[in-house]
């Protein structure tokens, strides 16, 4: 089965999809498709090397839908670069339609859509689900959205060994999110505080432990059906989460706690045009309202066992253990 994935090239969604599927001996073969312009060449021995590219406009439906003539599945990672992000995977969606294909899955893997339409930029994924749904809905194809939280890969930040670090981050180079141990001279997590006072839980799920679900949710016989298939590595408190970094890095990590009014205050003080600052912000403000839990419905449908944090940090920040 020839699984298309938009996006592919992209050394963190892109690969762990990518490597899952060359990982299932053959079950299911990845196309990755590429931005006409973006000419890729990879060396011998990587992950990419012997993967088909197709090189694709995604502003031109009828190229769209000879590119994917014999692709059955097609997923999206497509990051979101500017405003024709929604509609170059509108535009994909209705040409794996055209084209015969069997399943098609949006660039998710966040948050579910209520907690989405709190964060200007993410609020951009729901304008697409809807779209996908409207497919759904009128039998055009099966779909589903996958969301998984923030990603655990965060925690390799400040990892002091620099080879565990680069496999930690999987590819990321984004700083850091919430969680601050790049410092060891001071290391901190904020904390969003619900309105009653009381600390929050976020899921969180290793990046390549995406693909492995993604997988999974491939090789279900039941229709996807629009449905969210959520995937959770772990949810826990970011009071556990505190602990378990105060274990594993052998440092005090202060807990510098966040009420949803002072979020909202320094929300007004971004400017608009800070769209990544204005983002973190807003999801921030998103776990006070206990949005940043995603629902584990891909958990309980496959057998797929998730790196918790726990497994997470001891990997990766093993030699700092305080058992």
């Amino acid at each position: 089965m020839r699984v298309a994935i938009a996006g592919g090239t992209s050394p963190t969604l892109g690969a762990s999809i990518v490597s899952a599927l060359l990982s299932t001996d053959g079950r299911y073969t990845p196309v990755v498709l590429s931005r006409e312009g973006k000419i890729h060449s990879f060396p011998p021995g990587s992950l990419l090397h012997d993967v088909e590219i197709r090189y694709v406009n995604y502003h031109s439906q009828p190229s769209l839908v000879e590119t994917l003539r014999d692709v059955e599945v097609v997923l999206s990672v497509l990051l979101i670069p500017g405003s024709d992000w929604v509609t170059a995977q509108v535009n994909l969606l209705h040409a794996a339609e055209e084209a015969g294909c069997r399943r098609f899955a949006p660039s998710e893997y966040a948050l579910s859509s209520q907690a989405q339409a709190m964060v200007d930029l993410l609020d951009a994924k729901n304008t697409v689900w809807q779209a996908v749904q409207d497919s759904v809905d009128r039998g055009k194809i099966d779909a589903a959205r996958f969301p998984c939280g923030m990603f655990m890969n965060y925690l390799g930040i400040g990892c002091p060994d620099e080879g565990a670090r680069a496999e930690a981050l999987s590819g990321f180079q984004e700083g850091p999110v919430l969680v601050h141990l790049e410092d060891p001279s001071s290391s901190w997590v904020e904390v969003p505080l619900r309105a009653d006072g009381t600390v929050p839980s976020l899921t969180m799920t290793e990046l390549r432990d995406v693909g492995k679900f993604i997988v999974a949710a491939l090789d279900l016989q039941a229709p996807w059906a629009g449905r969210e298939l959520g995937m959770a590595g772990d949810t826990l408190s970011f009071t556990t989460l505190i602990a378990l970094c105060q274990r594993f890095t052998g440092r005090s990590v202060e807990a510098r706690t966040v009420t949803e009014p002072q979020l909202q205050a320094r929300l007004e003080t971004i400017p608009s045009s800070q769209f990544i600052e204005r983002m973190e912000c807003q999801l921030t403000i998103v776990c006070c309202r206990d949005g940043s839990v995603v629902n584990p419905a891909l958990n309980r449908l496959s057998s797929v066992r998730p790196t918790t944090v726990e497994q997470f940090m001891q990997r990766y920040w093993g030699s700092h253990n305080r058992k």
